[in-house]
């Protein structure tokens, strides 16, 4: 690949995961969360994937790593969903008073993140990898 896009990309990749970082953190304020959030992180991710050769990306980025970020981010998703159906009752009085936070939506936007962004990037290295 050519200097130039080698370059770009690793200029481009730590505003590609702030920006989806940010939409992930206010996606219970304004449009955005988990689905869009983890796109756009993955986007960064598979820029540098498609901007560097196999055996670089093979070094840095190990597909065991991400495959187990996704189970414990599915985890997580499993325990906020237990925590709600136990507690549905005491919810709305969780999610009062902690609104501008985002209460519950907040750490399901997170945990919706890690899935939807380790998942493509799974995909884009199995895809690139054949």
């Amino acid at each position: 690949m050519d200097t130039i896009v080698k370059t770009t990309a690793r200029i481009m990749f730590p505003f590609i995961l702030m920006y989806g970082i940010y939409i992930t953190l206010h996606g219970h304020l304004t449009p955005g969360g988990g689905f869009p959030g983890g796109v756009i992180i993955a986007t960064g991710f598979a820029l540098l994937i498609i901007a560097h050769k196999e055996s670089r990306v093979e070094h840095t980025f190990r597909q065991i790593s991400f495959i187990d970020a996704k189970s414990i981010a599915g985890f997580g998703i499993l325990l906020l969903i237990m925590f709600g159906i136990f507690f549905r009752l005491n919810i709305i009085q969780v999610e009062k008073s902690l609104g501008i936070l985002g209460g519950l939506t907040l750490p399901s936007n997170i945990f919706g993140t890690i899935m939807v962004a380790t998942t493509l990037v799974i995909i884009v290295y199995s895809i690139i990898k054949e």
